[in-house]
């Protein structure tokens, strides 16, 4: 299993490689979308694509894909999921838009999926209510059931103390990676951040590039997959 992190502009990054998985946690208010006609490039037949954004620019990549014709005639729309989460301010005169879009692309219809990897909890559990025996099921496309909060352990600190901003929880790559990756897969991540996803890649068998432009936030990363390493 392979770790490897780049501190570059992403557009930037070169490499012979395709990937299996390309993982963008883009940034949010940025309409500048020219890095995923590269980033799908590099992808390999039938990997997958996963862009996760909120209501500023998920409409915008859903645009790309279903107007461009690079994209749209080589893509496969899979699935459309929402993470609800509890992070931001709280407007005073309209609802607080607390979730993110996370959209889900192929490049070709015969991609890996294993729906037994994302199994939850039946709400009839333990109920009486269950005729079928089954406690299970496969989780749906509503993200309400995982949380990073504040006082979480693997919380990240700059070297001021402060947390890192949109950190995303490891849990979270169990339900939305999982279940199109095999061990030994290559995932790229060009938006790394304090690579949380390097962290799951570590946890899970799975080789890792990550691109990180930030010089402060790609130490952080770096120093958070040594110590995982160690």
């Amino acid at each position: 299993m392979n770790c490897d992190l780049h501190n570059q502009d992403n557009m930037d990054f070169e490499t012979t490689k395709k990937f299996d998985l390309i993982y963008a946690d883009m940034i949010y208010e940025n309409s500048n979308c020219d890095w995923i006609f590269k980033y799908w490039d590099l992808l390999k037949e039938n990997g997958i694509f996963i862009t996760q954004t909120d209501w500023h620019t998920d409409w915008l990549i859903r645009w790309y894909f279903e107007t461009n014709s690079i994209l749209k005639n080589n893509s496969f729309f899979v699935n459309y999921l929402v993470w609800k989460n509890e992070w931001g301010n709280h407007p005073k005169k309209k609802m607080h838009q607390c979730f993110d879009s996370i959209i889900i692309y192929a490049k070709g219809n015969n991609y890996k999926f294993y729906p037994e990897r994302i199994q939850v909890d039946k709400v009839t559990k333990n109920k009486g209510l269950n005729p079928s025996g089954r406690d299970t099921k496969q989780a749906t496309a509503w993200i309400d059931d995982i949380c990073l909060t504040t006082t979480a352990k693997e919380r990240v600190k700059k070297f001021d103390g402060h947390l890192v901003r949109w950190q995303k929880p490891i849990r979270l790559f169990d339900r939305i990676n999982a279940p199109f990756t095999d061990e030994g897969d290559e995932i790229c991540d060009p938006f790394m951040g304090v690579a949380s996803l390097g962290e799951w890649c570590i946890i899970n068998n799975r080789n890792y590039i990550g691109i990180e432009y930030d010089k402060e936030i790609f130490d952080l990363a770096k120093y958070r997959l040594e110590n995982i390493y160690n």
